[in-house]
């Protein structure tokens, strides 16, 4: 097979995959695919690290990047030619990610991500991907145009320099002005291998939540991450009693999200989830500059969805 029809995607370890065998990690983060599959692509050599093969009983670090080639398929049109900038220099880049775009290619979709667009946007240059955002959350992304600025902006995120805020629309009437979540998260298992769940057993997970409005059987609340887990703020909030609306993973046990994964999701499911997506969007974010060390502070207007759905239930939203 020639080289043109190969597609190569990015998987990063953070550190609480540190320690996993390669092949238990790429299990957890690609949906469908089984330990047998992945076994497979690590004898065939389509799995490598620093560009050397991996074994899957080598041990993932954190911040590797392991890559998987996979036979190219035919993308989807394009649902974005571009994306609204936020901030941009000639180190950095910030984007407001539109909710169900992803942030980057699958093995299944490639020019429907945010790197794709980019690139585009870009000449052909390809951004380095600092943090991600879930396909369905909407709202600030930062990415380097440099491997230095990379590695700095890395770094931030990964020892909490860097200090994010999301808005998030939630079921039911939120009683407290201002709460935290101190509990760990731990993949819950069974059918849906990325569901999380608070277990004594999680690793440490804290989010800080502030109530901003209460309407309809519906609230508005700000939430401040000090960890970086998977799903944290939609866990925390899912455990507070108060799932974002729209999350399918975290709305009635996950019968959504299969639902959907089988391509038999019905616009009823959608109306009982409150929402079509999951309404939680990464709001502000507040960094240091990679090149001078200046403070940025940068803001994502919200989408006309989420304004949408918070209008609805009579819920005002900051501009």
């Amino acid at each position: 097979m020639t080289e043109a029809a190969w597609v190569e995607v990015s998987y990063r370890a953070e550190a609480e995959h540190a320690g996993r065998r390669a092949d238990v990690f790429l299990c957890g983060r690609m949906k469908r695919r089984s330990r047998a599959q992945i076994q497979g692509w690590m004898a065939a050599g389509r799995v490598t690290r620093a560009g050397r093969a991996l074994k899957p009983s080598d041990r993932v670090r954190a911040r590797d990047e392991i890559r998987v080639r996979f036979e190219r398929r035919e993308d989807p049109p394009a649902r974005f030619e571009s994306l609204p900038i936020v901030y941009e220099d000639e180190q950095l880049l910030a984007v407001n990610k539109p909710g169900r775009l992803l942030s980057h290619p699958t093995d299944k979709i490639r020019r429907n991500s945010v790197t794709e667009i980019l690139s585009r946007h870009l000449g052909g240059a390809r951004p380095h991907l600092v943090h991600r955002l879930d396909r369905e959350t909407s709202g600030l992304l930062i990415l380097a145009k440099t491997k230095a600025a990379a590695r700095s902006l890395t770094d931030q995120f990964a020892t909490r320099g860097a200090q994010k805020r999301y808005l998030a629309l939630v079921r039911g009437r939120v009683l407290w002005r201002a709460t935290e979540a101190d509990a760990p998260l731990a993949r819950s298992g069974g059918e849906i291998w990325v569901r999380q769940e608070v277990s004594p057993d999680g690793a440490p997970t804290l989010t800080r939540f502030k109530r901003l409005a209460v309407g309809g059987g519906a609230s508005l609340v700000a939430a401040e991450p000090k960890t970086g887990r998977l799903h944290q703020i939609r866990a925390h909030l899912s455990w507070l009693g108060h799932p974002v609306l729209g999350d399918k993973l975290y709305q009635d046990g996950g019968s959504a999200y299969l639902k959907m994964t089988r391509g038999q999701i019905a616009p009823e499911d959608l109306a009982a989830l409150g929402a079509e997506r999951q309404m939680l969007h990464a709001w502000t974010l507040s960094l240091r500059h990679p090149r001078d060390g200046r403070l940025l502070n940068l803001r994502a207007p919200l989408p006309e969805d989420f304004l949408s759905v918070a209008q609805s239930l009579g819920l005002a939203c900051p501009e």
